[in-house]
């Protein structure tokens, strides 16, 4: 067991964490890192928090079209076990405020994430959580920049 109140606390930053197979908001091997490192953090009982993105379509799930070419599949997900925390941030994006709603997730053996998300009727740009890895150029950006 660890002393925690004399650890500094640490904020880890990460646009995909793999914590189950129903949250699908990572892709694969940094995601895998990234939730093994918040497992870890809970089970050695360090002041650790995981800051990532909710996203709406995760990353793109492949399939096999009759013709036997691959295709890419995306759909819009649902968490019911995720916590509303109330919260909500402001991030200035291209001259713009966009609110950035805050999810917690605490539910699979890991430290708490909180998961930002721009998916909401006040956004003329709730596209920005939609997609892991699903834009290029200045749409990259933005959603690095609702990360922090």
């Amino acid at each position: 067991m660890t002393n925690s109140k004399n650890l500094p606390k640490v904020a880890y930053f990460c646009m995909e964490y793999a914590l189950d197979t129903s949250l699908k908001i990572y892709s694969g091997g940094l995601g895998v890192l990234a939730g093994d490192y918040l497992k870890g953090a809970k089970d050695g009982e360090y002041p650790m928090v995981g800051i990532g993105i909710k996203w709406k379509q995760g990353y793109t799930e492949q399939k096999i079209g009759e013709d036997g070419r691959p295709y890419d599949s995306y759909y819009n997900y649902q968490y019911d076990f995720l916590k509303d925390t109330g919260v909500k941030v402001t991030v200035k994006i291209r001259q713009r405020d966009v609110v950035c709603k805050v999810w917690l997730v605490d539910c699979f053996g890991n430290a708490p994430i909180y998961l930002l998300d721009t998916d909401l009727p006040e956004n003329g740009d709730a596209w920005i959580t939609g997609q892991l890895y699903g834009y290029f150029g200045e749409e990259r950006i933005a959603q690095e920049m609702v990360l922090g």
